[in-house]
């Protein structure tokens, strides 16, 4: 212990006074006289002495007051560094220490039109869109259209409620007209859309025009309905040209500017023998018939255009990408770009340029604040051989760890990728080795068959909040539909569950829109602390 010399050593002061030295009548008596004692043996020390005890009194209150105290510190800032770390990507949101609670609701806001630049998401309601403000859900603006429409691009893969459209087109029911509008709610233009045939619009839900990617629509333009007996075993050539013969005429998508009409891309749809086997079958009265309608995905990353065994991409920039049969399908990657998942996966450039092939399945994370890592794959289908891998951007592995069934990587946060599988279990690998770090069995309840499912994920860089979704069922005894959720936190250096809540209502997810959690359901919700 180190000793301050404050004053000379051999200044005393007057002798002490003596202690009570006859034991105590009770214990009452027992405090006052070892404070006696104690008093006399301080009086009987130098003034050095007495530094020096005070000295060591004070080590051992602030030994003590640290042991308390440094590990909540040292706790506060790695929450605060890993805060700091993800700060700005999508999917990350404020303080998810404490349950969240309802800020804001939205009743009956219709669909979401879009996520407009500036961080606010747009609904259609009624005649009109209106904008809200993700914090406070307070209307940013409102356009009235003068009659229902759809607008978009809506989000529709976890990565896209990121993408902010600088406009929001709405096209009106019939297909007829379409109007553009600016991040403030200002039109920019309305327009007629010249179509060969505006009685198709909406056709078995498919409407003829839809607002897609980069400010842009797809016309959606087909000849007249055709249809050709199909029977198991048929001969697809002779089927295919059978409804040549009847006045059947291949499908064009057509994507265009939704402002000028400048066309950036068309998409015919021609169908081939061999793609006849992969339409789907509609039965009748009649019998059997080949299901011929076309599909067209519209989102804010692409416009895909899909039917029987053929299928395609448009990039907003007007790059037509071929997915060839229907099994393989375009994603948006976090950090830009795209990946063309199947057996063997492509990644894309921006542009929808090619970059590198990969073996396997590449499986992007819901949320993923490291969008320059690794993709994730997944090799071998199910079974003892089958892994979840990290593969570099040019195709090099980095690392591969056995899973036993269909996994999904719910997340990328804070070096830690986070994946649902078997049973229900969830677990965490460190994202540089694939080495497990943490494992939740049952996590998610599979046992009632009710499809319990984790339906969206958001994090603030140390907690991982997931909206935890069920299949609508039947109870067997009263035949009640039940469909409970709930909202769980868990902690991502340990898996620990930081809290959980039940939700009430439809839960469609829960998403990050400006920093803000949104959850989806009948009532678009704010969550946050008041």
């Amino acid at each position: 212990m180190t000793t301050f010399e404050l004053v000379p050593d051999d200044e005393r002061e007057d002798a002490p006074d003596a202690a009570p030295t006859g034991p105590p009548d009770d214990r009452r008596e027992r405090v006052p006289a070892l404070r006696d004692r104690t008093l006399a043996r301080w009086r009987a020390l130098s003034r050095r002495g007495r530094v020096v005890v005070a000295a060591g009194t004070a080590v051992v209150v602030l030994a003590a007051a640290t042991a308390a105290v440094a590990p909540g510190l040292l706790d506060a800032r790695d929450q605060r560094l890993r805060a700091e770390a993800v700060a700005g990507m999508p999917g990350v949101v404020g303080d998810l220490s404490q349950p969240l609670a309802v800020t804001w609701e939205a009743r009956q806001p219709g669909s979401v039109a879009a996520i407009v630049a500036g961080g606010l998401v747009a609904v259609t309601q009624g005649n009109g869109v209106r904008a809200l403000d993700p914090a406070s859900g307070e209307v940013a603006w409102e356009r009235d259209l003068g009659g229902s429409a759809w607008c978009g691009p809506a989000p529709w893969q976890p990565a896209e409620w990121s993408v902010e459209a600088q406009t929001v087109v709405c096209v009106s029911d019939d297909g007829s007209t379409v109007t553009t509008l600016d991040a403030a709610g200002e039109v920019l233009r309305e327009r007629q859309i010249a179509r060969a045939d505006t009685s198709r619009a909406g056709v078995l839900g498919v409407p003829a025009v839809t607002a897609t990617a980069g400010g842009a629509i797809a016309v959606l333009e087909q000849g007249p309905t055709v249809t050709v007996p199909w029977e198991d075993g048929d001969d697809p050539a002779h089927t295919l040209e059978a409804l040549r013969d009847a006045g059947w005429t291949a499908p064009t998508v057509r994507v265009e500017d939704a402002v000028s009409g400048e066309v950036r891309a068309t998409v015919p749809l021609e169908l081939s023998a061999e793609h006849l086997r992969e339409c789907g079958i509609v039965e009748d009265g009649d019998g059997a018939t080949l299901d011929l309608q076309p599909w067209v995905e519209a989102s804010p990353s692409s416009t895909t255009v899909s039917l029987c065994g053929t299928r395609q991409s448009v990039t907003p920039s007007g790059e037509v990408v071929d997915l060839g049969d229907g099994l393989r399908s375009l994603a948006p990657l976090a950090g830009g770009g795209y990946v063309v998942r199947g057996e063997t996966s492509e990644i894309l450039g921006p542009d929808g340029g090619h970059l590198t092939t990969i073996n396997g399945w590449v499986v992007p994370p819901m949320l993923d604040t490291e969008p320059d890592g690794p993709v994730l794959t997944m090799l071998g289908g199910t079974g003892s051989s089958a892994t979840l891998s990290a593969v570099g951007r040019d195709g090099e592995s980095v690392w591969s760890h056995p899973i036993s069934s269909l996994t999904m990587p719910l997340s990328r946060v804070s070096g830690t990728v986070v994946i649902a599988g078997e049973g229900g279990a969830l677990a965490a690998l460190d994202a540089a080795t694939g080495k497990e770090r943490w494992r939740l069995p049952e996590m998610l309840d599979e046992a009632d068959g009710s499809g319990e499912h984790v339906s969206g994920v958001v994090t603030d860089g140390t907690r991982l909040l997931l909206s935890v979704s069920r299949d609508i069922i039947i109870d067997a005894e009263t035949g009640e539909m039940r469909a409970d959720h709930r909202l769980v936190a868990l902690d991502l250096r340990d898996g620990t569950r930081a809290w959980q809540q039940e939700w009430e209502g439809d839960l469609h997810g829960v998403v990050a829109v400006a920093g803000n959690v949104v959850a989806q359901g009948g009532v678009l919700t704010g969550l946050g602390h008041r």
